[in-house]
Parts: C-alpha cells; sequence; structure tokens
C-alpha cells in the first residue's frame, strides 16, 4: 500500500455506509462473569484490541500485492474498537484512551456517535487511568457466493395485460461472514500487563494486548455476533455488529437474534430467542 495508511482508510470508512438487505439479523451469545458488574461512576474503560493488527499495517503499508487484504483485516479490528467506545459512551460509561490514535495517555476527548434515531450526538470522555479493560477483536469468519433470483415478465397477454411469459433472472454477490467478540475485565493487580497500552505506529497507537490470559483478570462480560453481508464498509458492518452484542447491555444474554432494519445507524425491529436446532 503506497499512498495511504490505514488511519487514512479508518477516516474515510467511517464518513461511508453500504446497504444490505432491508431487514436482517445478527445472531448474539452473551454471557456474565463473575466479576465486579460494571459502574457507569467508579469505572473508567479502555478498549484494547489484539496485538496482530500490527501485521496487517505492515502489509497495508508495503508494496505487497494482498497489501489490500491486510487493509480490511485491519479495519474490521480498528473500526472494532472504534464502535465499541461509541456504544459505551451511548450506553453511560466511562472511557479513556478513545478515538483514533488512541495512545495511553489517558487524555480527555470528544466522542461522536449516532443514535437510534441517526441523531449525531457528541460527549467528552473522562480520561484518566483505566480500571476495566474491553479487549475486542472482528473479522472475517469465511467468504462464499450467493445467487439471488427473480421472476421478470417478458410478455403481456394483449387482452387483459397481465404477464403470461415469466424470465428467471439472477445475480451472484460475494458474501462474508463477519465475527465481533469482546471480554470486559477487571485486571487482577496494579501492575497487570492490560494495563500497559502497547502502542505503536503499527498499531496505529491503539493500545493492544498479545494474549488473553485468563489467570490474570476477573471476567465482566462476554459477548460475540455474526453477520452474513455483502456490504463492503467496515464501518457499517462493525457498528451493527457491536450494537447487537451491546444491546440492552447488560441484560440481554444468551443466544439471541437481533433483527434489524438495513441503514447506516443501527436501529432494532425485534429481538428473538436463537432456535436450538
Amino acid at each position: 500500500m503506497k499512498n495511504y495508511s490505514l488511519i487514512a482508510i479508518l477516516t474515510l470508512c467511517l464518513g461511508l455506509t453500504a446497504c444490505g438487505p432491508d431487514i436482517f439479523y445478527i445472531p448474539i451469545d452473551n454471557k456474565l462473569g463473575s466479576a465486579q458488574p460494571l459502574s457507569k461512576t467508579e469505572d473508567t474503560i479502555r478498549v484494547i484490541v489484539p496485538e496482530r493488527i500490527t501485521q496487517y499495517v505492515a502489509k497495508a503499508r508495503s508494496d505487497d500485492s494482498d497489501w489490500l487484504e491486510a487493509t480490511n483485516t485491519g479495519l474490521y479490528i480498528g473500526l472494532a474498537k472504534l464502535s465499541t467506545e461509541e456504544n459505551f459512551q451511548a450506553l453511560g460509561y466511562q472511557l479513556t484512551d478513545t478515538g483514533r490514535l488512541s495512545g495511553g495517555g489517558g487524555a480527555s476527548k470528544s466522542i461522536k456517535w449516532l443514535d437510534s434515531q441517526g441523531n449525531s450526538q457528541e460527549a467528552t470522555t473522562k480520561g484518566g487511568k483505566p480500571n476495566v479493560i474491553a479487549m475486542v477483536d472482528s473479522g472475517v469468519l469465511k467468504t462464499y457466493d450467493k445467487t439471488y433470483t427473480w421472476q421478470v415478465p417478458i410478455s403481456t397477454d394483449p387482452i387483459t395485460g397481465q404477464p403470461n411469459m415469466w424470465d428467471t433472472q439472477g445475480q451472484t454477490v460475494t458474501m462474508n461472514l463477519i465475527y465481533y467478540k469482546i471480554k470486559i475485565v477487571r485486571p487482577i493487580g496494579k501492575d497487570n500487563p492490560l494495563f500497559t497500552c502497547n502502542n505503536s505506529s503499527l498499531s496505529t497507537n491503539f493500545c493492544t494486548y498479545s494474549q488473553d490470559n485468563p489467570s490474570t483478570y476477573e471476567t465482566i462480560f462476554e459477548g460475540y455476533g455474526t453477520m452474513n453481508t455483502n456490504a463492503k464498509m467496515q464501518a457499517y458492518i462493525e457498528n451493527h455488529l457491536s450494537s447487537s452484542v451491546l444491546y440492552q447491555y447488560p441484560t440481554l444474554l444468551g443466544k439471541k437474534r437481533i433483527f434489524q432494519i438495513s441503514q447506516p445507524f443501527f436501529e432494532v425491529t425485534k429481538v428473538t430467542d436463537a432456535p436450538t436446532n
């Protein structure tokens, strides 16, 4: 990738949307851990991403033939972080080290998001040192082709004007199954490695974690969601995935289906239990 940085494309994607079907659903699987629940007044959350984002950024900045694939993979992770922060802020929780080029300085920052009615909202994050960490990850589970077919009239009755002959037409589109997962934890000990930002140019200054070691923290919440879509904009996808998993946090638990209207902002039409088969 010769002339663009991942952050530049992040900025571009945040201003774009893509549309899939009119109504679709996102299956989620959420569960509470045994740690003390999140507090809107006592806790400050830092959202961090897996260290492997540095591999994708390095590839995206190279002249290798697969730079675009690496860029897209990195965007899923980076936009998962940004969308998660927006959802936490909308829910009323305190955040630090937010946004692009966030680093670990603990600065209080402006944060913007779209509410469920598509209205722009803005607030100022608390900043400071975190005592809660949210580890997020996202990517493509599989890619496959799907063909949609429909009937088109090719002849009409000369008397009634009604169609009497039809032709089947179709279009094959490339679909992606995208996953989003989040684990909200309370690190054990003030010197816990999870409190170390581990940011760099190759992480686009996002704080990263190298491995998930359950012995170093207590779990507050785990969430997981997937989305089958032919949408191309990662910002659209991550907004809908993170909003689904964190919908009505922390009360929506177990395996559910979040039905939505396809549009730039997240809007739920209904929630059902997931099929057992």
